[in-house]
């Protein structure tokens, strides 16, 4: 069947995002209530990075893993370093998983026991408080199936999704506690298991959405893929780019079902982004090493996608989140996806989510108001579904314990990005782009990003994807400024950067109990509004000043 393309003429787009939002408008609980007002200190301009920006996605065959009794306290530990997020549960295993509420638990099939890990684990890592706005700590995203029916699953179908809701979801998480359900995904990758058929897919859309199948939950769609090319094909309106350009179309389907049942977190549209691909034939552009990994081309295709959807979500009154994103397809690349260089991607990736600046147009989001607003890091099995024993995927955030045991998940070298972004990041204000100035002729400068805090800090992130030091010169406000860094770590000796097995933030490394020992910063003398310092390879830095006294 011919694929459909983006529609030049607009009625229905417009159409249907005034019904969303003239039903938002009139529900409880909806998108518009549920977005924080600025505190008064916040500046007029710029961007916001939002609390709940830092996300986890696992996949539902590893729930056990994760948040079986014997892991769930460290996997907690974990979770609180990062303050805030959205833990979603699914990806292609929630297409590949039935729910039955009455069998045993296993790693292969959906029960309530796994919806009772869920809700323990939230609970858990929530216990400290709330966030600033009432929002629980950490809100969960859960993923049914939705796909064309197979020989192999014929289960799938609207009655098993309610049956999900209304045997699952609904008794692990009554009354108050529905608070911390995000929303409910239908379906994973939709461009890829209806393909060229994008009718079928969005009557399905429009079955699954209807509360009568999805329940009073909000509703996540349409959580699609994009094949990993060049920003310049998937700006080809003729190109074949799965359903990059179908997105006006598809939103125009689920916008009014989605903005009014929008929950605790706000409704949002999903997709998902892979710079590079474990395997590569013929596709160099997809072959992973650290070098194309940190490489600009592959950031302007994120740029690109983030920058058009966010802003197509937008028009349909939702927000958009980069729902599942890693450093390679194909559950990551060895060397690549699990050294020192996936942090120092993943600080670059978050903030570019959070301002997306597209290369066709870099001055159209200059003051970054066009954004994600979360990111969310895929965890897997390293070769298929169902066989957690074989180990990690390489690109994992936090690896679980691959034994019999199921014991202590541990933090990967990515998840030290997300640690220091949630710490230093979220929930902070005037998010704009920044120029540092390096001393003497390099090869590529640092890239810098500035924002400020509700207590009027002033925080600069300067990051160095140079397999080099590089000496910068960065502006300061008052005398003396606070830094902490985000490091490659060789415990071997061996002087490995970009290809260092391991990272280190202020020199200091996550306890096998998940637990965080604190910042340990270093006081930066300035001269001028203005200090000078030096970045190893592949090290990122968070520079805090303040005018006040």
């Amino acid at each position: 069947m011919e694929r459909h393309r983006a529609r030049p003429w607009r009625t229905a787009r417009a159409l249907a995002c005034a019904l969303a939002l003239a039903a938002a408008a009139a529900a409880p609980g909806t998108a518009a209530q549920a977005a924080a007002p600025a505190p008064a200190t916040a500046p007029a301009q710029g961007g916001r990075i939002p609390d709940h920006f830092v996300g986890l996605s696992i996949e539902w065959s590893l729930v056990e893993r994760y948040m079986n009794p014997s892991a769930r306290p460290a996997f907690v530990n974990l979770l609180r370093n990062l303050h805030t997020g959205i833990l979603r549960i699914g990806g292609s295993s929630q297409d590949q998983m039935p729910f039955d509420a009455t069998a045993v638990n296993t790693n292969r099939v959906i029960t309530p026991e796994d919806l009772t890990y869920v809700r323990s684990t939230l609970d858990a890592a929530g216990k400290v408080a709330h966030d600033s706005h009432g929002k629980p700590r950490w809100g969960a995203v859960l993923g049914t199936a939705m796909s064309p029916p197979t020989d192999a699953r014929p289960w799938v179908g609207p009655e098993h999704a309610r049956t999900f809701l209304t045997q699952g979801v609904e008794p692990a998480f009554p009354g108050k506690a529905a608070k911390d359900i995000a929303g409910i995904e239908l379906g994973n990758e939709p461009d890829l298991s209806y393909g060229a058929d994008l009718d079928r897919y969005l009557g399905d859309l429009a079955t699954y959405a209807d509360p009568s199948v999805s329940g009073p939950f909000p509703v996540i769609a349409p959580n699609t893929s994009e094949d990993i090319l060049p920003w310049t094909t998937l700006a080809d309106p003729t190109a074949a780019t799965r359903y990059l350009h179908d997105w006006p179309q598809i939103l125009d389907t689920a916008a009014p079902f989605m903005s009014p049942r929008a929950g605790a977190f706000g409704a949002w549209a999903s997709d998902h982004f892979y710079p590079l691909a474990r395997t590569c034939a013929n596709k160099p552009y997809r072959c992973a090493s650290t070098t194309s990994l940190l490489s600009d081309e592959h950031l302007a295709s994120l740029d690109y996608e983030v920058y058009i959807h966010a802003d197509e979500a937008a028009e349909h009154g939702l927000g958009y989140r980069l729902e599942e994103t890693g450093t390679a397809a194909n559950r990551g690349a060895a060397g690549v996806s699990d050294v020192a260089a996936s942090a120092t991607y993943a600080l670059s990736l978050m903030f570019h989510t959070a301002c997306p600046r597209p290369p066709d147009r870099p001055e159209a989001n200059a003051s970054c108001t066009t954004a994600a607003t979360g990111v969310n890091f895929h965890n897997a099995e390293v070769r298929a579904f169902f066989h957690p024993e074989e180990g990690n995927a390489y690109y994992n955030a936090i690896d679980y314990d691959p034994t019999e045991t199921m014991g202590a998940p541990r933090a990967a070298p990515l998840y030290y990005a997300m640690l220091l972004f949630a710490r230093f990041a979220q929930g902070t204000w005037d998010l704009r782009p920044a120029t540092v100035t390096t001393a003497g002729a390099q090869d590529r400068t640092p890239e810098a990003w500035r924002l400020t805090t509700g207590s009027g800090e002033h925080r600069l992130f300067v990051i160095n994807k140079a397999d080099r030091p590089v000496r910068v010169t960065v502006p300061l406000k008052g005398a003396q400024a606070e830094i902490s860094r985000m490091t490659p770590y060789d415990p071997d000796g061996a002087g490995r950067t970009l290809d260092a097995p391991q990272v280190r933030i202020d020199g200091r490394h996550v306890a096998d109990d998940g637990t965080w020992p604190g910042f340990h910063p270093a006081v930066l003398p300035a001269t001028g509004n203005r200090t000078a310092l030096t970045l190893a390879a592949g090290e990122a830095a968070v520079v805090t000043s303040s005018t006040r006294p």
